[in-house]
């Protein structure tokens, strides 16, 4: 069966506990550069219309690096309305990793990964060169938009983000919308990694508070 079926099914009632805010769930590819297949599935990039206006609001690829460090990176194209704004003052966007429990409350989150993008690693953009990921207690959800954790979409001093607002990306049907790619390393396991966003309208991609992938580190 399809985990995103699974996933979907269990987190639409979810949904109707807690109003608004949402969860869906993407099943990725990360494949090994001259290696065998990490984590395998059909696609290698899943997309989402959330508003079924035939349009892609949200896409993402996971990709290995194949270093020695075992790095992977993630690519994301999210239209404005996902994360709240075409500005990065009004921009907002967190990441955390949890055990891939079926149950929301039977997850446990981690911030013991080593989490970056290039704007985060450059200069004296960040003290500590590196995202920090959302904290959370045991069982719990990211609803209301976490306190903890690094906001992924900055800029400072007039240069190149760590995201970038475009007015027209193509895996994005023409959408605007921001393009990034954040890189990660961690213990050996099975995780979801979760884009968290805030979650204020009743509809499209604003009632949609997070997106987990699930992940295989070897």
């Amino acid at each position: 069966m399809d985990i995103r079926l699974i996933l979907t099914s269990v987190l639409i009632s979810t949904v109707m506990l807690i109003g608004s805010a949402g969860f869906s769930a993407a099943d990725i590819t990360v494949l090994g550069k001259g290696h065998a297949p990490i984590y395998v599935s059909d696609k290698s990039a899943n997309d989402f219309d959330f508003n079924n206006d035939n349009l892609i609001d949200y896409y993402v690829r996971a990709h290995y690096v194949g270093n020695s460090n075992q790095v992977y990176k993630v690519d994301y194209k999210i239209l404005d309305e996902c994360v709240d704004g075409s500005t990065y003052a009004d921009a907002k966007l967190k990441l955390g990793f949890s055990t891939n429990s079926f149950f929301y409350f039977d997850r446990t989150w981690f911030t013991n990964f080593d989490v970056w993008t290039q704007w985060f690693k450059a200069g004296s953009n960040d003290d500590n060169k590196r995202i920090d990921l959302v904290s959370l207690p045991h069982g719990a959800l990211p609803i209301p938009f976490p306190v903890s954790g690094d906001d992924v979409i900055q800029n400072k001093d007039k240069k190149k983000g760590s995201f970038v607002h475009n007015s027209s990306i193509p895996e994005l049907d023409g959408q605007a919308g921001w393009e990034g790619s954040v890189f990660f390393r961690g213990e050996p396991g099975q995780y979801y990694m979760w884009t968290i966003h805030p979650a204020g309208g009743i509809s499209g991609c604003d009632r949609f508070a997070s997106l987990g992938i699930p992940i295989t580190i070897n």
